[in-house]
């Protein structure tokens, strides 16, 4: 009799859990309906060349992508206002002709020159300024800090030209892009 017993009270809780289940699968997959009809679709943004912002940094829990200006809009206002803060504007910029665009181009490439022949100047110098410090064991004893800051100002003093190198370099490939999308030949270009 206790088995019967204990195999009812079994059965009975086996089927109020089936029934408690099914009711709150029920209730779930509605709940997931109802959210799926409340969920807009995501408005996703396509990434080209042409529109991927080079300022900014792309994030992709930021703010959603249903604002009203276009992201490129956004930047090339955003690059405008910053030529103007810095006093130029895109019609005094660029120039109209090929022979215009071959001397920025030449000129660029000349300022490129003359800081790669200051940096080389700047590292001879260097080197002979070692060989008369190490030369001379009585300045190695006497002149340690001195030589140590003259050291420092020499490394800063490269870093900084070769900033510049860079900097003007990067320049220059911006200019021949322009030159080559306003329709100037390449070989002028070059």
């Amino acid at each position: 009799m206790k088995r019967i017993g204990c195999k009812l009270a079994v059965s009975v809780v086996v089927v109020a859990s089936a029934q408690a289940a099914g009711a709150q699968s029920e209730s779930l997959g509605d709940y997931a309906r109802a959210a799926r009809k409340q969920k807009r679709p995501a408005a996703k943004m396509v990434y080209t060349n042409d529109n991927l912002p080079t300022t900014t940094i792309i994030s992709v829990v930021g703010p959603s992508a249903t604002t009203d200006e276009n992201p490129a809009e956004k930047l090339q206002d955003e690059k405008e206002k910053q030529e103007q803060k810095e006093g130029k504007t895109s019609e005094n910029k660029a120039p109209q002709g090929e022979q215009e665009w071959q001397d920025q181009i030449s000129a660029q490439k000349k300022k490129i020159a003359d800081l790669e022949r200051e940096l080389d100047l700047l590292q001879r110098e260097y080197k002979l300024q070692v060989a008369n410090y190490y030369a001379d064991a009585g300045t190695q004893l006497r002149d340690r800090k001195d030589w140590a800051d003259q050291e420092a100002k020499f490394r800063a003093d490269v870093a900084d030209r070769q900033k510049q190198i860079s900097e003007a370099k990067a320049q220059l490939q911006d200019l021949e892009e322009q030159a080559r999308k306003a329709g100037v030949s390449s070989s002028a270009v070059q």
